[in-house]
């Protein structure tokens, strides 16, 4: 079924912040290639770190990297503290897809830690379609509103116009939550799905 678009009017009337999370988000997950920063991390950053630090990175990298179930993997993101670390968790997970993104999927809809939702979002929208189509599915199961928000972003990173009635909904609905636990203004993020679906310049 075609998803008819939004009229011109829509756009004048719900302008897009110049900065909000919704986009640092989308460029995280759209336009930032899977492993950059861990190429900054070499090119750039490593010689400029405590040795110790350094150490702790390789040690976990090489815990990552030996990661089998989707559990290890779930308690890994939970637990790791370190963001240059995040990179080799993304790319684990992809390598295990199959067996890590059923049980992803499960966890995003009842959690409320940020960084897990932020990953989890990230690991979505590399992996394949079917995963964020299954997120798409779900999405009313998402107990998180920031989960929600990111789930949105994810959408727009995947071209998934099918989400288009469902973003409009969110538009309102999330920017109704005031709650300052939140970033900014959650409605930012279907908002700006919405733009990238209908390719208008963000």
């Amino acid at each position: 079924m075609e998803i008819q678009k939004l009229p011109n009017s829509f756009f004048r009337e719900h302008p897009l912040e110049k900065l909000s999370f919704a986009r640092i988000s989308f460029f995280k997950l759209a336009e930032l290639k899977q492993g950059a920063m861990e190429t900054i991390y070499s090119n750039e950053m490593a010689q400029f770190l405590p040795q110790e630090r350094k150490e702790y990175i390789a040690e976990e990298n090489e815990r990552i990297r030996k990661l089998e179930t989707a559990e290890e993997f779930i308690a890994a993101i939970r637990k790791e503290k370190e963001s240059l670390c995040f990179d080799a968790l993304i790319r684990r997970a992809l390598e295990l897809e199959e067996t890590v993104l059923p049980l992803l999927l499960r966890r995003y809809q009842t959690s409320n830690l940020e960084r897990f939702i932020e990953t989890a979002g990230n690991i979505f929208a590399h992996a394949d379609i079917k995963y964020s189509e299954a997120l798409f599915n779900v999405y009313d199961s998402i107990r998180a509103p920031y989960a929600r928000a990111q789930a949105c972003i994810v959408f727009a990173a995947k071209g998934m116009k099918q989400t288009i009635p469902l973003l409009v909904r969110e538009v309102d609905k999330l920017g109704r939550i005031k709650d300052r636990e939140y970033h900014s203004d959650l409605s930012q993020a279907p908002l700006l799905a919405l733009y990238v679906l209908h390719n208008r310049a963000i």
